[in-house]
């Protein structure tokens, strides 16, 4: 599959990108994982936005990176269910660190992660802090990357 890596801000977004990029979040935020929520929110219009399209311009995974008061964050990661399994996932997450290593260099980067996702980020140099918490019905942890 040939893969091609996209990093935009919200207002050099095309039309049919950020279609593209809401029907796969909705997709795998809403429908696949049953939790009724605004998925769509302000953060979206302050975010770098990075997803990855296959040979048919469809877009195979994303995450959205952001500033949050004191540290970096990112969220919203996905790959299809089409690409899970495939070493996508990791190949997202290194895009993801490398456009904040670029983007923001030095500063620290946590996220409130999806609790059955720790073992994931924990690949990536990420520590939990503190207890699983409910965001949006769903257990999440908060993780702070280690240097």
């Amino acid at each position: 599959m040939e893969i091609k890596w996209h990093l935009e801000s919200f207002e050099h977004l095309m039309n049919d990108e950020i279609w593209q990029i809401y029907a796969r979040r909705i997709q795998v935020f809403v429908v696949e994982q049953d939790r009724a929520f605004q998925e769509i929110d302000k953060l979206d219009k302050h975010a770098f936005h990075l997803w990855a399209t296959d040979e048919n311009n469809k877009v195979v995974a994303y995450a959205r990176i952001y500033r949050e008061k004191d540290y970096i964050s990112f969220g919203r990661v996905l790959t299809t269910p089409d690409t899970r399994g495939t070493g996508m996932g990791k190949e997202l997450m290194n895009h993801v660190l490398k456009a904040i290593e670029e983007n923001y260099p030095g500063e620290p980067v946590k996220i409130h992660a999806q609790a059955d996702k720790k073992l994931f980020y924990e690949k990536f140099g990420f520590v939990a802090y503190g207890d699983e918490y409910t965001h949006i019905h769903t257990p999440h942890i908060f993780m702070v990357k280690e240097k």
